[in-house]
């Protein structure tokens, strides 16, 4: 590896998320929004070489946004402050909110082949203020940034209550063991009605058994990565697409399976209608198909997911 191409120090990360924070603000009458999830991808030779310290860097990464914050708020960094106020065209700048439930922050290898060695490449998620047309429900504003060698490229996206990520992470189970809660700080519900348990989903894929909770009515499942969100990240071979299929739960609590990908999707053996692929790739999402309460969902031939409606007879 050329000087060039340095793995991302703990310092390079946080300069970056950093950045993050700051170039993302949204700015309320009284107080200023900031992104309050954060999910940061490396190559994954990059990644190898600090593996054995993330859930530091993560813990740490955490509280230097607590305490960055509290330095603006506080005036500590006044200079700081008067910069983001012009930059978001404000006279002055409301105080930044402290997500209640805390940052929520991962650490990733990218699987994907999307970044280059010493790249980093980061999704931050910020829950905005609903349109009227939404009736109290927030819609997300999704930024994908790369940094690196001394340039940041960032690309953003709104998206609505449909497509908002549920933020629960998929859980790893040990060997024959059972999964336990989920973490308190780790489940952000994202539903407008409330924040019951939908359906779990059992799978198991290139990093071990996983248990995923759907808390909310619709949820994407694929490989993901810097330049794709997905609810469930499931790690597997390219025949599991970046967004492979869709969920969703209607008020009357149907389930329905979309198929997204270019492998397609089967259900308790029977495959789904595909995604309308054009030259370039899949152009259109295939039709919505019921799907039982009780399922088991084929992403191509690579990965078996058990979906189960959670309360159901």
């Amino acid at each position: 590896m050329t000087a060039a191409a340095k793995a991302p120090s703990g310092r390079k990360i946080w300069k970056a998320l950093r950045d993050e924070l700051t170039l993302n603000l949204y700015p309320l009458p009284f107080s200023t929004l900031a992104p309050t999830v954060y999910h940061v991808y490396l190559h994954p030779d990059d990644y190898e070489s600090i593996e054995g310290v993330v859930p530091k860097v993560v813990s740490q990464l955490q509280q230097a946004l607590t305490a960055e914050v509290d330095n603006i708020n506080g005036g500590l960094r006044r200079s700081t402050r008067r910069i983001l106020a012009r930059f978001l065209d404000r006279e002055e700048l409301p105080p930044i909110e402290i997500p209640a439930g805390g940052w929520e922050v991962h650490v990733r290898a990218d699987r994907n082949g999307e970044l280059e060695h010493g790249q980093l490449g980061i999704v931050s998620t910020l829950a905005l203020p609903s349109p009227p047309e939404y009736a109290g429900t927030p819609t997300t504003r999704i930024v994908r940034s790369v940094v690196g060698g001394g340039r940041r490229s960032a690309t953003s996206t709104e998206a609505q209550p449909a497509a908002t990520p549920a933020l629960v992470p998929a859980q790893i189970v040990p060997p024959g063991g059972v999964a336990a809660a989920p973490p308190t700080a780790s489940v952000r519900a994202t539903d407008a009605r409330d924040s019951r348990d939908r359906a779990r989903l059992v799978y198991q894929d290139d990093q071990g058994p996983h248990v995923f909770v759907m808390r909310k009515d619709t949820l994407s499942v694929g490989r993901g990565g810097s330049s794709a969100w997905v609810d469930v990240q499931v790690v597997a071979s390219s025949k599991v697409s970046r967004e492979h299929l869709r969920l969703r739960l209607d008020p009357n609590g149907q389930f329905y399976i979309q198929d997204v990908s270019l492998w397609g999707t089967s259900v308790d053996g029977v495959t789904i209608p595909p995604a309308v692929k054009s030259a370039e790739g899949v152009a259109q999402p295939g039709p919505e198909q019921p799907l039982p309460a009780r399922a088991r969902i084929a992403l191509a031939d690579a990965l078996e997911i058990q979906f189960e409606a959670i309360g159901a007879p």
